[in-house]
């Protein structure tokens, strides 16, 4: 499971800026490291818990900032809806 962990995390260095994914597959990812912490490969755990927790901020500090700009105002959601139509 920790090499899986290692895994998620990987793919979560990437996925992040699509929080919906982002969120899901870093919390997937420490329950795994975090169910294997005790039993097998310490290093990949720490790797997996690192890496996954690094992915879970990027992801919640992207949806905390899109909030931001979309509740203040500066970006309009429409308007950018309206010029691809």
């Amino acid at each position: 499971m920790a090499r899986s962990s290692v895994k998620i995390g990987i793919i979560m260095l990437i996925v992040w800026v699509v929080p919906v994914f982002g969120i899901f597959l870093a919390l997937t990812g420490l329950l795994l490291a975090l169910l294997d912490k005790n039993k097998s490969r310490p290093d990949l755990n720490r790797a997996g818990i690192f890496l996954n927790s690094l992915g879970l901020s990027l992801a919640l500090l992207n949806v905390t900032v899109s909030l931001y700009l979309f509740l203040s105002g500066i970006i309009d959601p429409f308007a950018i809806l309206n010029q691809i139509n």
